[in-house]
């Protein structure tokens, strides 16, 4: 999830954000998913500096191929429950990881440490595990992100290290441009290199837009005391710079940047009124894109996170748009 409302301009600094004395814990407003398959255990795993906290989710039957998951600002792995339980059910193997700067893997003032270094240099050495996983079981490794991580992933799929050995991309609301109701001003836009070079771990809190976010009430109702690991939404100067650059590149597609994906099939999906990332920005990428195995589809009514925080109707139309995807592909 991307910052919203301007937060640079209306920010508070970590220390300075409301205190969550008083209400409810997420432990009385939990996910509202109950998974249909067993939920596997949490491992954590080294890698430079940092213990990232990882899940694998099995498929009940034999694997048709794995799906990497990316995931967007301030999210972490619990939020990727339904879409990993469903993708068991249905055949597909996944597996995920809380990014350094998030979730379990970066709590407390280490939230939203990383920089476009970290970034990829992580999601290459989690790409190479899972590709040699992979590779043993004889099937395809799928990468799928979801807003920051749809940027991640459209971006690697131009210039990541082991782009070649993902045989599929797709993305939800891909954080290419963020929409006007959420994109900070031009004057914050004009100072933000110098601020993310002089002060690049200051913590912000974001803010939340829930109703942009989330299109079901019980969503609603679990971002809004979804702490400590989600709530509140906070990241660095440095990771918001970064990310924000990232989608620029991808819009602006200077020197044919977007013509340099790999070759490999591409689903693209997004809300039609989604206030966090622009779905126009979204189109722009898509017709700039050379690939000739492409799909976007864009979903009436929908708002941003179509596969993890919308109402079960409008996620099982989107879920299966991309099983359907996936099993053209790999079945």
């Amino acid at each position: 999830m991307p910052i919203l409302r301007n937060p640079l301009r209306r920010s508070k600094t970590a220390s300075s954000m409301p205190q969550t004395q008083g209400y409810p814990t997420s432990s009385e407003f939990p996910y509202p998913y109950k998974p249909k398959t067993e939920i596997p255990a949490k491992k954590f795993i080294e890698f430079n500096d940092a213990n990232f906290a990882t899940l694998f989710w099995p498929s009940v039957s034999k694997p048709k191929g794995r799906v990497l998951i990316v995931h967007g600002f301030g999210e972490y792995s619990r939020l990727q429950h339904r879409l990993m339980d469903q993708l068991a059910l249905n055949g597909y193997e996944s597996w995920t990881f809380d990014q350094r700067g998030a979730g379990e893997t970066s709590e407390g003032k280490e939230r939203g440490r990383t920089n476009e270094f970290h970034v990829f240099n992580d999601l290459d050495h989690f790409i190479e595990l899972n590709y040699k996983e992979t590779q043993e079981k004889g099937i395809p490794l799928i990468l799928f992100g979801h807003s920051m991580g749809g940027g991640i992933t459209l971006n690697y799929g131009i210039r990541g290290t082991h782009k070649e050995k993902i045989a599929a991309y797709s993305t939800t609301g891909p954080l290419v441009v963020l929409h006007p109701h959420s994109a900070p001003s031009s004057a914050i836009i004009l100072v933000a290199p110098l601020l993310a070079t002089f002060l690049p771990n200051f913590q912000i809190n974001s803010g939340l837009d829930v109703d942009a976010i989330a299109g079901d009430p019980q969503y609603k109702k679990f971002l809004l005391h979804d702490e400590p690991l989600g709530m509140p939404l906070i990241g660095t100067l440095r990771q918001i710079y970064d990310f924000l650059q990232r989608g620029k590149q991808l819009d602006e597609n200077s020197d044919g940047y977007v013509t340099k994906f790999v070759k490999r099939p591409l689903f693209i999906m997004h809300g039609a009124n989604d206030t966090i990332n622009d779905p126009a920005a979204t189109k722009r990428f898509y017709n700039n894109s050379t690939l000739t195995d492409k799909k976007l589809e864009v979903y009436p009514g929908m708002v941003h996170s179509l596969l993890s925080l919308e109402n079960d109707e409008n996620f099982a139309k989107v879920f299966d748009d991309y099983r359907e995807w996936l099993d053209s592909k790999f079945a």
